[in-house]
């Protein structure tokens, strides 16, 4: 509150100042321009009285000026198309470049004293009515098509900025849905698997559902953040392991091959867990005998990459292109998009001589950083 009420004011006093100096820059051009202008004729030049000029001119028009803008506030609230309002900014145009004639007059009388007195300020006055009336009002309508023109750049800039804002909350509200749909469906696969374990084992079956709490609890307390460093999705993917370790006996080998250098690379939660289910589900239980699951992530320069390759059946007979994407796949391929867009990359390619490889490719930024 105290800081924007900061803001605020510092913006209050800003304007004017800016006002302030922009006529101060006017006006030493102005009497610059006069100064050539004698001396080209011959003309003793007093920069003093050039200067002087130049800001009697000018200052008249910072005096104007809050009271212009007043009244283009007004004609702007009337809501009218701009060739209307246009057309009614003419009579206080004609009004200002009066007014401004007059503070002219009564300025060069006070601060020059030239001769004649008010009899003769007010002889110049009418002079400057036919000479300059068409000028003031051009200057006129200048700071109000440069009022117009800030508001209107200021209007742009907070609707980007709105729009950017929106956007944010829209990828984030996506992000928060498609991780959503992760836990259910590796909940009901994991259930499934311990029911199936409970006719067969009770024992095996009862650390399932231990392992499954663990990773359930590590899996919430990490709600809220978009990347997590590798080493804590690695520490999630090992109960999810030993259940799979406990369903599939010896049937199934998992090898982790973590460089050192990527362990403190940030990746998005939940990124390792989907793959290696896709891997064992498709294909190391379809399969006869034993299957192995490799996970793999290396550095290479700005990148980080991580490989889940397994030697089950494989694609379909159909090949790469009649491979459908599951829930897990799929989010996961949504989440990295809406995290890194073009800046990663999610391939699935025929491991040799049978089995999948799903090769994923990150920008590296360490937890260190």
């Amino acid at each position: 509150m105290a800081a924007g009420s900061r803001d605020g004011a510092s913006q209050r006093w800003l304007w004017p100042v800016l006002v302030l100096a922009g006529y101060t820059v006017l006006a030493l051009v102005y009497g610059a321009q006069l100064s050539v202008y004698r001396a080209s004729r011959g003309e003793p030049v007093s920069f003093g009285e050039t200067l002087l000029v130049g800001g009697i001119e000018w200052y008249g028009w910072a005096v104007l000026t809050p009271f212009i803008l007043a009244v283009a506030r007004r004609v702007r609230a009337t809501g009218r198309p701009w060739p209307i309002q246009l057309a009614l900014h003419l009579p206080p145009s004609l009004f200002f470049a009066a007014a401004h004639m007059a503070l002219h007059a009564i300025f060069r009388q006070l601060l020059m004293d030239p001769p004649g007195g008010w009899p003769g300020a007010w002889a110049y006055f009418t002079w400057m009515l036919s000479k300059t009336t068409d000028f003031d009002v051009l200057v006129y309508l200048s700071v109000v098509g440069l009022d117009a023109a800030l508001r209107y750049s200021r209007q742009v800039r907070e609707e980007a900025l709105r729009s950017s804002q929106l956007e944010a909350q829209l990828a984030q509200a996506q992000l928060h849905l498609l991780r959503s749909q992760l836990r259910p469906h590796f909940l009901f696969n994991t259930l499934h698997a311990i029911s199936a374990l409970m006719h067969r084992d009770v024992n095996a079956a009862d650390r399932m559902v231990g392992q499954l709490s663990e990773l359930l609890r590590a899996s919430l307390e990490r709600d809220g953040r978009h990347e997590v460093p590798l080493s804590e999705e690695l520490d999630l993917l090992a109960p999810y392991l030993d259940i799979e370790r406990t369903r599939f006996s010896d049937r199934l080998q998992v090898e982790l091959d973590v460089a050192a250098d990527a362990r403190d690379a940030m990746v998005p939660p939940l990124l390792l867990q989907p793959l290696v289910e896709n891997a064992i589900r498709h294909g190391i239980a379809p399969r006869r005998g034993p299957g192995r699951v490799q996970v793999r992530a290396t550095r290479a320069g700005e990148r980080l990459s991580v490989e889940v390759r397994d030697d089950g059946i494989g694609p379909p007979s159909g090949g790469l292109d009649g491979l459908r994407e599951g829930i897990g796949l799929g989010s996961t391929r949504a989440r990295l998009e809406r995290l890194y867009g073009p800046a990663h990359t999610l391939t699935l390619e025929a491991n040799a001589p049978r089995g999948f490889v799903v090769c994923v490719s990150l920008p590296y930024r360490s937890v260190r950083a």
